[in-house]
């Protein structure tokens, strides 16, 4: 049998040919499966959800758009199809105006909206009035504006008191770490509302209206590059003399519900193993890449699974879910920090049946973006390198698609692998997406229907290999391989617990000669199922292969999460090895003190830039620190804290501040830092005497099959 894909659509935006790449080690089966692949269909379905507009997390459009999808899945040959809903705090905008005002009368309109979960000029939080305007029943605001940069400290001091005008803001996220930082700033500086543009240097989209989750004290408007552009020429056209008028209603809803919609396929033999295959229906804007294209492919992989078992084409040992959560862009109740995920997470926690068996999640997180240049980027699970370079390479895509490592935090993959313990595969992030990223643009002419093509194949390829392969296809020694490096990474960072550190590297790598040993024997299983003549010795081998996939799944669930944390940089929340943000704050206060025992205070100050909390908050004066601070370290909800995972964030900048101003001396910021320095050891420690338990407690499993 031939590899053939016969479609008839445009080459776009210079991907492969659908049809032209040459794949090969497939079996007949994968071809198959391959071939029904209805192209054209789900490119109907982005193009469907692309007109369902804007979808915020808990909003009737949300609603609306899950309905269509639960009625899409229905009438598929599924045995089963879930609604369930959960909590969220919703966000309803109501449209937003801005115009400019010149000094004679004359307005100019420019197209704005209001950042999400941030109030308009005026509005209902939990059905009780607020209003941030100055006429028209304080439902319009009419104000000077004064362009204050990027927002930082410096930048507002510079302009000085603000008494009430409105504050043009250059978003920078390398710098700001998040717009609710310059937005606090604003508000402190007595701005009545805060106007942002653009996204970070080479992200700056010159029409891009971008939209995010920025928690602003006051009213917080986004708009252009361009339209900025002509504000900034208008003021120094007239000297400073320009007003903005704006209006736009947000209503807050804290106890909004949202819904997470699956179909499910059973599986024949091993119905409580699982493959899931998810993206999210949530969108900023009309969000064709982002989310609307994985919803179209998670569609068309049930309608195709669905329909090539019902006609006995097709048998999937595994149970196959296919599922669209809600809010993953945002939706936290109760103002937690950690206010994306959330439908992903429920999820997980509304199935630990599902994560006890879980094999592998397949989550799609954009699908459809043009390939301008670069290679297009998964996130996935260490563990599943080789499975996915294989299903990569076997289709022809080497050259077009990339992989990096482990699964960030900033997708549905990280509720599956961080917080249920999973493997999970995030595709895709396409090169050069960033400018169109939560944008107006993001819309159904940027979409290329090649690209949503190859996510389509990788997707149905790894589905297929999963849920039918006799063990699974995941190594756990390059994992090992990972902590062990990082850990060893973190030896003269905190001198003083080398013991510790060893003392966990060392069940460490017991636990990884088991991991070795794991692969041997499923190597000889393989093997033996291989040369099994009859069908009773076959059912022998698959007993023997299930034991060991049930090892591997327990051992996962501990070594996984309790290995991973989260932490960093504020604007990405990066995954970490769980006590490594701890070990790099303590080197930075370790060297500041040296510096300073020397009487080099330059020098120490220069030292705590490098503490994670200080890399926006160098930029930012005391009391706009202090809020963002203390909303980062609100982790009480959602999946910071499930597994102590969080990087706890140690507060230096009142020393940095007094270094550098003067204010305080070498003494008092020694007798300082020596109490931050023993908090992030105690942190430190704590984390590898926890590594150490959760290594040995992983090593349990694996012990008991091997035997």
């Amino acid at each position: 049998m031939t590899f053939a894909i016969v479609i008839a659509m445009p080459v776009t935006y210079g991907m492969p040919t659908i049809g032209t790449q040459k794949p090969k080690n497939l079996t007949d089966g994968e071809i198959a499966l391959l071939e029904r692949l209805d192209y054209e269909h789900a490119w109907a379905q982005l193009e469907y959800l692309s007109g369902l507009g804007e979808k915020t997390a808990g909003s009737e459009e949300e609603l609306a758009a899950q309905q269509y999808v639960y009625d899409q899945l229905s009438e598929m040959p599924l045995v089963e199809v879930w609604w369930e809903t959960f909590r969220v705090a919703n966000w309803d905008h109501n449209g937003t105006t801005v115009d400019i005002v010149l000094p004679d009368g004359e307005l100019e309109s420019i197209d704005a909206t209001t950042y999400g979960d941030s109030p308009s000029v005026w509005g209902y939080d939990n059905g009780t009035l607020y209003a941030y305007g100055n006429s028209d029943d304080r439902k319009t605001l009419t104000a000077k504006v004064v362009d204050v940069g990027y927002g930082t400290a410096d930048d507002f001091d510079q302009a000085g008191p603000l008494d009430g005008a409105i504050a043009l803001v250059h978003r920078e996220d390398n710098t700001q770490g998040w717009p609710n930082v310059p937005a606090s700033e604003a508000a402190y500086h007595g701005a009545s509302a805060v106007v942002f543009y653009g996204y970070f240097t080479g992200a700056d989209h010159p029409e891009g209206i971008k939209q995010d989750s920025v928690f602003s004290p006051i009213p917080a408007i986004s708009i252009s590059p361009n339209s900025a552009a002509r504000i900034q020429a208008l003021l120094e056209e007239y000297d400073g003399d320009i007003e903005l008028e704006m209006s736009g209603q947000v209503d807050f809803y804290p106890n909004a519900k949202s819904v997470n919609v699956a179909g499910v396929l059973l599986g024949t033999t091993r119905a409580d193993e699982y493959v899931v295959i998810s993206g999210h229906i949530d969108t900023w804007w009309a969000g064709s890449f982002d989310d609307c294209s994985s919803i179209a492919i998670m569609l068309e992989m049930a309608r195709m699974f669905s329909e090539a078992r019902e006609s006995r084409e097709y048998v999937n040992e595994r149970t196959l879910v296919f599922c669209s959560v809600g809010s993953e862009e945002s939706g936290g109740a109760d103002g937690t920090w950690f206010n994306w995920l959330i439908g992903s997470y429920e999820f997980v926690c509304a199935h630990p049946d599902i994560m006890d068996g879980l094999v592998l999640e397949l989550n799609i997180d954009g699908g459809s973006f043009p390939k301008t240049g670069g290679k297009v980027w998964l996130e996935i699970s260490i563990e599943a390198s080789a499975f996915v370079w294989s299903a990569i390479s076997d289709l022809g895509y080497r050259n077009v698609l990339n992989c990096y490592t482990p699964v960030w935090t900033w997708t549905d993959a990280w509720s599956f692998a961080g917080k249920g313990g999973g493997t999970a595969i995030e595709m895709v992030w396409g090169a050069g997406f960033d400018p169109y990223y939560h944008t107006q643009i993001d819309d159904i002419e940027l979409q290329s229907e090649d690209m949503l093509a190859m996510v389509m194949e990788l997707t149905a390829l790894m589905a297929f290999r999963s849920v039918n392969a006799l063990l699974l296809p995941l190594d756990f020694v390059p994992v090992c391989g990972w902590a062990a490096q990082n850990l060893a990474k973190e030896r003269p960072m905190v001198p003083s617990q080398r013991s510790t550190i060893d003392a966990a590297l060392a069940v460490l790598t017991d636990l990884e000669s088991l991991y070795v040993s794991i692969n041997a024997r499923a190597a000889e299983i393989e093997a033996m199922y291989a040369s099994a003549m009859s069908p009773q010795k076959k059912a022998k081998v698959v007993e023997m292969a299930d034991e060991l996939n049930r090892a591997v799944i327990d051992a996962r669930r501990i070594f996984i999460p309790w290995t991973m944390g989260e932490g960093g940089m504020m604007a990405s929340w990066e995954p970490l090895m769980r006590p490594h943000q701890h070990a790099t704050d303590h080197k930075a206060v370790m060297s500041a003190m040296l510096a300073l025992e020397s009487g080099a205070t330059g020098a120490a100050a220069t030292a705590l830039k490098s503490v994670r909390s200080m890399e926006w908050g160098i930029y930012c004066g005391r009391e706009a620190y202090l809020d963002v601070y203390g909303q980062m370290m609100d982790c009480f909800m959602y999946w910071g804290d499930d597994f102590d995972q969080a990087q706890s964030y140690i507060d230096i900048q009142d020393v940095y501040l007094g270094l550098k101003d003067g204010s305080m001396t070498a003494e008092e910021a020694l007798d300082d830092l020596e109490y931050d320095r023993q908090t992030l050891e105690d942190w430190f420690m704590e984390d590898v005497l926890k590594l150490e338990v959760e290594w040995g407690n992983a090593t349990a499993p694996l012990e008991a099959v091997l035997q």
